[in-house]
């Protein structure tokens, strides 16, 4: 096992049966909030990463792990003779998803993550990355977690409404890093939303104000927008997109990695969301999550120069 941890990535696996109106069926492939963060954050030069989550008996892991090579510690990784959490995850011609638990597969009561899944050594490490996953478990997680070290946290879109609001208030005091989406700042606050983006910063202020230095919203192809309270200031990032959009499924989980993988360097709010952004826009490009694996470091790093020359960091503070 790794000692030295720069990382631990916490989050669900599922197997997605992805059903587009006008293609054919995409049966068995590879998702979940832990997969996609860890992709997110596996695009750049981290040297030692843990992952905790639950491994269905039908999941096959072993190519993907594989290629993020000895960097990647999983001893977190606990395998149970059950199957995975299936589901279907649909597209209408619209473009709206819909994801549905087939009954079939294992459910959270299962394939949850628990305190005791994360191994002692893990708990040494300086940040844990918390993906989105039903919000019950991702409370006894967080609670879990050294106070000293850095937490990001990604919430559970079923687990920011107001009657959640007093766990929320005794967790935020502990994290570190709050990044919901758009949609889950409106159901938190039970707002519309937003046409101005900068309308968005007295809310992030908000809930800065009850423990997070640093909180965004995820503005799904309107960017992202972060609020570091130290600073006092705030940015809008906007999306990024190389070949056109294929699948936004995992993008958040994705953004979420590629900030924690530049945030830990030097603390720099607006960077970690331009590295959160271009994690995003390789995750977009194709289905599932799979592809991410396989991009070249150097490829990551071209587009990010690319983007940052097209950016002017005063320009984009609007606090």
């Amino acid at each position: 096992m790794t000692t030295n941890l720069e990382i631990v990535v916490i989050g669900q696996l599922t197997l997605d049966d992805v059903v587009k109106f006008d293609q054919p069926a995409l049966l068995d492939s590879p998702g979940g909030s832990g997969l996609y963060a860890l992709a997110g954050l596996c695009l750049w030069d981290v040297n030692s990463v843990g992952f905790v989550t639950r491994r269905g008996n039908d999941y096959d892991l072993d190519g993907i792990f594989k290629k993020v090579g000895d960097c990647l510690d999983l001893h977190g990784v606990k395998k149970l003779n059950a199957p995975s959490i299936h589901i279907w995850n649909l597209f209408d011609r619209k473009g709206n998803r819909y994801f549905i638990t087939q009954r079939w597969g294992s459910y959270d009561d299962v394939m949850g993550i628990f305190p005791e899944d994360i191994p002692p050594e893990y708990q040494k490490s300086p940040a844990f990355l918390v993906a989105a996953f039903p919000v019950e478990c991702q409370a006894d997680i967080i609670r879990s977690l050294p106070a000293e070290s850095l937490i990001l946290v990604d919430p559970h879109f079923q687990g920011v409404y107001p009657q959640f609001e007093e766990m929320w208030n005794e967790l935020l005091k502990k994290i570190s890093i709050f990044l919901p989406s758009e949609e889950e700042l409106l159901r938190f606050f039970s707002l519309k939303a937003k046409e101005a983006i900068s309308e968005y910063i007295p809310f992030l202020e908000d809930i800065s104000s009850r423990g997070p230095r640093v909180v965004g919203v995820k503005l799904g192809s309107r960017g992202v927008l972060v609020y570091d309270r130290e600073m006092d200031s705030a940015w809008h990032v906007p999306a990024y997109t190389a070949d056109g959009i294929v699948d936004v499924t995992g993008c958040g989980d994705a953004f979420c990695g590629g900030f924690m993988a530049s945030y830990i360097i030097d603390q720099d709010v607006y960077t970690a969301a331009m590295h959160g952004i271009i994690s995003a826009s390789f995750n977009l490009e194709e289905y599932g999550v799979i592809h991410n694996y396989s991009i070249e470091h150097q490829e990551v790093v071209n587009r990010f120069n690319k983007f940052s020359t097209q950016l002017n960091r005063s320009a984009q503070k609007i606090k």
